[in-house]
């Protein structure tokens, strides 16, 4: 007796189908917001759950904004992400799921903007003082020559950005210094400003970056 055993075909309906990866497109760009246009065709008038991550790209630092919507009769909706610092690069990248499932989407493809800022441009002319723990950054900007501002230092050793902010008055060359100090000793570090007038809202974008190495113990 010869026996056949056959190979038995479900058809793909019955298996549960994939998440919708969502499509997201940059709407608009606010001092210290961006709206999102996310867009899963396949769940049309559909209450989803959306994860956003939410990157920094001036600090490398990353953050998570989650909401629950439901999608409009082509799949999308408009969602704005706030409380974000001005004139600061951001990627954004989102996942989504129907609120009733237990797994989300894969990430969408990041999609990046800047948030809206002053015209300044600052910079950081050179870097001297240096000691085993500290630096002295000489910083200018014109247009504001015996101003009072705020410069807000970002300053890495490796990978990963650290912040300072610091309150000074510029000199009529629109000139100052800052000591940034609690350094390691024998390290190399990158420094960046962006800076504002004391009673603006806004930052200014950031300076180029300039590198200098504490001094050993």
């Amino acid at each position: 007796m010869i026996l056949f055993f056959g190979l038995i075909c479900i058809p793909s309906s019955v298996h549960a189908a994939s998440p919708c990866t969502p499509v997201v497109k940059v709407q608009e760009t606010k001092e210290t917001s961006v709206k999102l246009k996310v867009t899963c065709s396949s769940l049309k008038n559909i209450k989803v759950k959306i994860k956003i991550l939410v990157s920094n790209d001036d600090t490398d630092s990353d953050s998570y904004k989650s909401a629950t919507v439901t999608l409009g009769k082509k799949g999308s909706v408009s969602l704005k992400v706030s409380g974000l610092d001005s004139a600061t690069s951001y990627s954004f990248k989102v996942k989504a799921k129907k609120s009733s499932s237990s797994s989300y989407s894969s990430y969408s493809s990041s999609i990046s903007a800047e948030t809206k800022g002053s015209d300044y441009d600052p910079a950081i002319d050179k870097i001297n003082g240096i000691t085993d723990d500290s630096v002295k950054l000489n910083i200018s900007c014109d247009d504001l020559e015996s101003e009072t501002v705020d410069v807000q230092v970002a300053y890495k050793k490796k990978s990963s950005w650290s912040t300072k902010t610091f309150s000074l008055t510029l000199d009529d060359d629109g000139e100052g210094s800052i000591t940034m100090d609690d350094l390691k000793s024998d390290t190399s570090y990158t420094f960046k400003i962006k800076i504002k007038k004391n009673d603006d809202s806004t930052y200014s974008t950031y300076s180029s970056a300039k590198i200098a190495t504490t001094d050993e113990d």
